[in-house]
């Protein structure tokens, strides 16, 4: 494929207890490459998981994504052959995974890394090894124009369409993470606070939904910081929760520490 999701990010004022979190729920594993002032990366052996301490006027929760590409200077020519307005930005030299930051039509931010630039490194590079019983299995964008957004990651990234038969949702791939897209409409936040088109959630692929249950009890019982928001509590938390579920590859939906939403599946 033209380009692979190699990574996430999240925001988040308990950046290395989140990080242990993921760790200990989903198995994922530490970077070799550690900055403990700047980062507590985890990974699922394919795809990077950046948890990143919270700055000054930033908001916490799922920040970003980004795309390793086959070819910088071709992707950011299709960008603009799309959209002349989509903008880039080069990134901070320190950044291990990321040389570049740009937007999608919807102002969702991903960042960019060219394959074999060196970018990519470590728990952010390519891994051609198999599975685990737990890896990162889809991310959910919402947008305001499916159709105009499936269009912009099929022509800019070459994400092949999966489904056509989901009403109301788009799926597209890289090969082995699905990018599900799902409208935005201030409809959807009746009852509740609204929030703009964005990063919605990510999910994993697991050997057992009913296991991580368990599990997310057993944590608690040994460490009390790694109890997780609850979800649908209240008309307020109802509404909110009714919302995550019109995604259609989750089974189980959970949050991280920080709130992010997380949904699990079997299948």
């Amino acid at each position: 494929m033209f380009s692979r999701i190699n990574h996430l990010a999240i925001s988040t004022d308990y950046y290395a207890v989140n990080a242990r979190f993921y760790q200990a729920l989903f198995g994922m594993k530490a970077s070799n490459n550690q900055r403990p002032a700047r980062a507590a990366p985890v990974g699922d052996g394919h795809i990077g998981l950046n948890n990143i301490p919270r700055r000054d006027g930033r908001r916490s929760g799922l920040d970003h994504f980004g795309f390793e590409v086959e070819n910088m200077a071709v992707t950011l020519e299709r960008m603009r052959k799309f959209d002349p307005a989509l903008q880039h930005v080069v990134r901070p030299a320190v950044r291990p995974n990321a040389a570049i930051s740009a937007h999608d039509p919807d102002f969702i931010i991903f960042d960019l890394a060219e394959r074999d630039s060196g970018k990519a490194q470590d728990i952010f590079a390519e891994n051609k090894g198999d599975l685990p019983q737990r890896y990162i299995n889809h991310i959910t964008l919402r947008v305001r124009d499916i159709e105009r957004s499936a269009a912009f990651y099929s022509s800019v990234f070459e994400l092949q369409a999966t489904n056509e038969g989901d009403e109301g949702s788009r799926r597209l791939s890289d090969g082995r993470v699905t990018m599900v897209l799902l409208p935005w409409s201030m409809d959807n936040f009746v009852g509740h606070d609204p929030q703009p088109p964005s990063l919605e959630h990510f999910g994993f692929k697991v050997e057992s939904v009913e296991a991580i249950k368990k599990e997310m009890i057993d944590l608690i019982g040994i460490n009390p910081q790694m109890a997780t928001m609850p979800l649908g509590l209240g008309e307020e938390g109802e509404a909110r929760l009714s919302v995550f579920k019109q995604c259609p590859m989750g089974e189980f939906h959970l949050t991280d520490l920080e709130g992010v939403y997380i949904d699990v599946s079997e299948r």
